[in-house]
């Protein structure tokens, strides 16, 4: 399928969104298409050229989660932010419209929360015809084939059987690949009867259907490549993940109870935390205190410390003085000094160890003074050490709480997810299930029609049969009236009356039974509109998608 150019005005929607939205091309664009500004890949900046799509309804998106949460579980949608942060892709390099790549029918854009941004039409006027491009099919990776190499080490039956079963591997998925072409003609019915909402849904579901073949025929010819890369084994299948409705509720159930048991804890944590708050405020203030005085203690102690210095130099100098007198009266007395020299000498010396004792009571009281401020100083920086201390493993604390809280936010949005998932999942089976019992219905009443048609024509054969028996008799007695044999006359007339008496024994049997052929007919039909309508495809394709899908997010939540 090809597609078109987009210019302003062409309709998208979003996986998550609940309404549609119109692109937005600024009206300095140069290039025109039908009178209108054409886009191109860089057109995608939120709020500007994407508007947005009413309400999100993904638990992806923060504010849809916490609303989720704060409504026991219940998905509630908020209002639409667009969020992406992406050209679209992938454009049409071969066109540039101001030097990037035109932007085309099929291009998308991922929003952060998740979300698909795709176009539902292109915004051209009526009656413009389309310019095609090439259709872009979905990426996949293919493991290649085996090589001659490889291929000459299998006997040459099993080089005939994996040719045989590759060309059956290439037609994997082509199931889902019918499925994707009857969304898309319902997308096309859709959207030309206005209901663009359901048009939306028939694309992407129609998208979701063209991945999913995509991605078995590939896992198919990997298969077939890797058991004969495996000497012809069958690799081991990894098990389908599949639920009954019975796991499904209990699912649902267990991920509701987790909701609520991770929900107190946040809101216990949420307690705690704020007292660890008021705890760490209330230290804060503490060691605010504890500082000042330790601030306070360590300027008489710096004081003290320098008196006592100057106190240690002076008794030093005191002392040297000292020992000096005491070696210059040796001396004199040595030499032979008269006795006034030696008395001079002598009052020298006492005077000098005055002065030495007087420095050395000086010095005592300044390191008693000294040792006084430091023990004030130390006792405060020891009260300062303990209340940070204090203040650390609090703070150790409420970061422990932060994490802790974090993961049972975590956890209770992942089982808010988990609980949607499966709640989904079991609406998806119950219309799975409806639609089954349609089919089934169908069948039924194609069997009864079948039936009841076959008895009403064997009814109308045998009145007919009754019929035509009394119209013979009744011609053969007008036979042998004309020709005189009286005496055959009654016996026709008998059998005609005989006949007639069946056929109109059987009329009533053979009209009931044409009324209730045509009534199963009309069940018949109505059977038929329930399993094969479009709505009923409809239904079952996306009851398919929601099931899959639903089943996945189950199991991504619960890792």
């Amino acid at each position: 399928m090809g597609d078109s150019y987009v210019t302003t005005g062409a309709v998208m929607t979003c996986t998550f969104g609940l309404a549609p939205s119109s692109l937005v091309v600024l009206p300095a664009r140069t290039k025109m298409l039908c009178n209108v500004p054409r886009a191109n890949i860089m057109d995608y900046a939120p709020m500007v050229n994407i508007m947005p799509f009413g309400m999100c309804n993904t638990p992806s998106n923060p504010t849809v989660a916490s609303a989720t949460a704060a409504a026991m579980g219940v998905l509630t949608p908020m209002p639409c932010i667009p969020a992406i942060t992406a050209p679209w892709m992938p454009g049409n390099p071969q066109c540039l419209i101001q030097g990037q790549p035109a932007l085309t029918r099929n291009s998308q854009c991922m929003c952060m929360w998740g979300g698909v941004v795709r176009f539902t039409t292109d915004g051209q006027m009526p009656g413009v015809p389309p310019i095609i491009t090439p259709d872009v099919s979905v990426d996949v990776t293919i493991v290649p084939p085996l090589t001659p190499a490889e291929k000459q080490q299998l006997e040459p039956w099993q080089q005939q059987q994996y040719d045989e079963e590759m060309k059956t591997a290439q037609f994997a998925g082509s199931g889902d690949l019918d499925t994707a072409e009857d969304l898309d003609r319902m997308a096309t019915k859709y959207e030309a009867s206005g209901d663009t909402a359901k048009a939306a849904k028939a694309r992407e579901a129609s998208q979701a259907y063209r991945e999913s073949a995509a991605k078995k025929k590939s896992e198919a010819i990997d298969k077939v490549n890797n058991k004969y890369r495996n000497g012809g084994k069958e690799p081991e299948a990894a098990p389908q993940k599949t639920y009954t409705k019975e796991e499904l509720k209990n699912i649902q159930q267990e991920s509701d109870k987790e909701f609520l048991k991770q929900n107190d804890k946040v809101k216990e944590l949420d307690g705690k935390i704020l007292e660890n708050d008021q705890k760490a405020d209330k230290q804060q203030k503490q060691l605010d205190q504890a500082n000042e005085k330790v601030n306070e203690a360590a300027t008489p102690y710096k004081e003290a410390y320098d008196e006592h210095v100057k106190a240690e130099k002076k008794r030093k100098e005191a002392e040297e003085a000292l020992e000096m007198r005491k070696g210059f009266e040796e001396s004199a007395k040595k030499n032979g000094a008269s006795k006034e020299s030696l008395a001079v000498e002598r009052q020298l010396r006492k005077q000098a160890e005055a002065d030495a004792a007087k420095a050395i009571a000086e010095e005592e009281t300044a390191r008693a003074k000294m040792k006084k401020a430091e023990t004030k100083y130390n006792n405060a920086t020891q009260e300062r050490e303990k209340i940070a201390g204090e203040l650390s493993q609090t703070i150790d604390e409420g970061n422990q709480m932060v994490a802790d809280q974090k993961e049972a936010r975590k956890k209770r949005d992942e089982s808010v997810c988990r609980a949607a998932a499966a709640s989904t999942a079991l609406k998806a089976q119950e219309k799975k299930e409806q639609h089954d019992k349609a089919v089934a219905s169908h069948e039924e009443a194609k069997k009864d029609t079948r039936a009841k048609g076959q008895k009403a024509a064997e009814l109308r054969t045998e009145e007919q049969g009754y019929r035509d028996n009394a119209d013979k008799n009744f011609s053969a007695s007008v036979d042998a009236r004309e020709a005189g044999m009286d005496e055959y006359v009654d016996m026709y007339v008998s059998e005609t009356v005989r006949y007639d008496q069946k056929a109109k024994a059987v009329h009533g049997d053979r009209v009931k039974a044409e009324e209730d052929y045509q009534a199963s007919k009309a069940t018949l039909h109505e059977a038929y509109e329930n399993a094969y309508s479009d709505e009923a495809r409809f239904d079952s394709y996306i009851a398919n998608m929601d099931y899959q899908k639903s089943i996945e997010n189950i199991d991504k939540y619960s890792e």
